[in-house]
């Protein structure tokens, strides 16, 4: 169908229009009554709902079907056409027949006319609720789809939560509250372990280090390097005072003599404090004479002497090298200082026995230490858990 056509109600077609109740009815009467002859199906295409336009063709062609509308003419552009349809135009209205309008048909139309406006704006408006509507959904589904993300979240959490609750209830440790000593006591106890752990991993290296490093110095003649160190080291007047010493057991003369030459003395007043507690520091001290306490927290962990050492935690600790602990003066003392940058660098049999001189103290200080709680439990009223 064209869209520039325009269409004339026939006579039978006003017949019916003139009839409350006749034979057309709903859409196809609202149509008819926009039939007027001057009107083309694109200015009436505008009037009627959406509902209407939809199914206009098939509206048009039962109308022409049953012979209640025909066809006037085309509009077209151009001279020729303009004097062509003024002359259709003339010749069709001496033809068309008058017709006399009455007031009841005049009102009968403006009725239609406002109920046809009014349900192109309500059809509007029920477009634009579809419209949303259908926004709506497409935000209820994404609000769904991260509900749904999250409370697979929540459940996963959840599940971890609870399956990570039943293990420590598998491991959940006795519980013991005999004061503040147990607890430092407890405490020390667990960080000799893990610097039992940390040197245990520097043995290992170091081992696996000497049996390349002798291989390398088998053609040496060790006994004369041996003789010419042993008359060097005796002539140190030190030599003596770390002989005897518990830290230097396992030393050859010729390491204990670049022992001598790595390390720092360090005379301390009694009650002078040597290291302080949250302190960055890497060194580590060996007592030649004297004595020294150990603090943390106001509470004396330990009373160390003659051949003992301190600050190795923060050498052996891989993370930031903090000192865990007080130490101050507990007499007049000689030091021996240690940078631990100086023993990396040196051979890989003083490396060796600096390391199995710390882990020697290190297992002694557990020892003390596990007995040191096991008197503590037998004293403080603890009802013991059976295994």
């Amino acid at each position: 169908m064209v869209n520039t056509t325009v269409y004339f109600r026939t006579d039978q077609g006003d017949a019916l229009l003139g009839v409350p109740y006749g034979n057309i009815s709903g859409d196809a009467r609202r149509l008819l009554e926009l039939i007027d002859g001057i009107a083309s199906v694109d200015v009436i295409t505008h009037k009627v709902p959406l509902s209407v336009q939809v199914q206009l063709d098939e509206i048009f062609a039962q109308l022409l079907s049953e012979n209640l509308i025909a066809e006037k003419y085309q509009v077209d552009s151009g001279a020729e056409t303009e004097n062509t349809t003024l002359a259709n135009d003339e010749k069709y209205l001496k033809t068309m027949p008058v017709r006399p309008k009455s007031s009841e048909v005049g009102t009968e139309a403006k009725d239609a006319g406002s109920e046809t406006k009014r349900r192109i704006d309500l059809e509007n408006e029920l477009a634009d609720v579809r419209s949303q509507l259908a926004a709506t959904k497409a935000r209820q589904k994404e609000v769904e789809s991260v509900c749904r993300s999250l409370e697979q979240q929540v459940a996963a959490y959840e599940h971890a939560k609870n399956a990570g609750s039943a293990e420590n209830m598998q491991q959940i440790p006795a519980k013991i509250e005999a004061g503040k000593v147990l607890h430092d006591s407890l405490d020390n106890l667990n960080q000799l372990n893990q610097a039992l752990i940390d040197q245990q991993k520097i043995l290992d290296g170091t081992l696996k280090l000497r049996s390349f490093q002798m291989q390398l110095s088998a053609t040496q003649s060790q006994e004369e390097i041996d003789v010419k160190e042993d008359k060097e080291v005796h002539s140190n007047p030190h030599y003596k005072k770390l002989r005897g010493l518990e830290f230097f057991k396992g030393f050859a003369n010729a390491e204990l003599l670049h022992f001598l030459k790595l390390a720092k003395w360090q005379n301390v007043r009694a009650g002078e404090r040597i290291l302080h507690e949250g302190d960055v520091g890497m060194p580590f001290f060996v007592i030649v004479s004297g004595s020294v306490k150990v603090v943390r927290k106001a509470q004396v962990l330990a009373t160390l002497g003659r051949g003992e050492f301190f600050g190795e935690f923060a050498y052996l600790s891989e993370d930031q090298p903090l000192r865990s602990a007080q130490v101050a003066a507990a007499s007049d003392c000689e030091l021996l200082v240690v940078e631990p940058m100086d023993v990396e660098f040196s051979s890989v049999q003083m490396r060796l026995h600096v390391v199995e001189a710390l882990l020697r103290g290190q297992v002694k200080r557990a020892l003390l230490s596990s007995q040191r709680v096991d008197s503590l439990l037998s004293h403080a009223d603890i009802p013991h858990e059976p295994h």
